[in-house]
């Protein structure tokens, strides 16, 4: 009897460590895509680079390509949004991830997180109507998915895949 105690202790022990370290890798991996988020919205997206691989591969939706030189990109990226807040400042920017999906694979060193991207800004009252003019519609809402890697004990993005969930017309 003691010895079947002993099975059934042992084997909760483990399911619960491994659950833990499941739950604990989730949590990361959340704050991870929580701080993707809030680096798009204060436009400091060399932070964002952080998070990433140096090889790390991007694929975007509508036809915009595969980039695989992970420093350029982000420093594009960065440029561009520079760019748009001399030409109007005070823009606020909202992210949410929603509908979250993250599964681990392997020994629970790679890992897969897909969630709809939804982005609004608000502009501030004092823009003229060329302004909000050139500031555009809304942003459409995107499927993102993401393939992660743990080193050192810390999650990385490898691979972004962004998914337009919008149609859009043939010019």
């Amino acid at each position: 009897m003691n010895h079947n105690v002993l099975s059934v202790c042992l084997v909760v022990s483990l399911m619960t460590s491994a659950n833990g370290q499941s739950n604990a890798d989730q949590d990361a991996i959340n704050a991870l895509i929580d701080k993707y988020g809030q680096t798009e919205d204060a436009g400091t997206l060399l932070k964002q680079a952080e998070m990433m691989s140096a090889d790390r591969v991007w694929i975007g939706a509508n036809g915009a390509g595969r980039i695989t030189n992970q420093a350029m990109n982000m420093k594009v990226q960065q440029t561009q949004v520079d760019a748009a807040t001399k030409m109007i400042q005070g823009v606020e920017w909202f992210t949410d991830a929603r509908d979250r999906l993250i599964k681990l694979y392997g020994d629970g060193s790679f890992a897969v997180a897909s969630f709809y991207w939804h982005r609004t800004f608000v502009l501030p009252p004092r823009l003229n109507a060329e302004q909000r003019k050139a500031m555009g519609k809304q942003p459409d809402p995107v499927a993102i998915s993401l393939v992660l890697e743990k080193k050192g004990g810390d999650w990385r993005i490898v691979h972004t895949h962004v998914s337009s969930l919008v149609k859009k017309e043939d010019n």
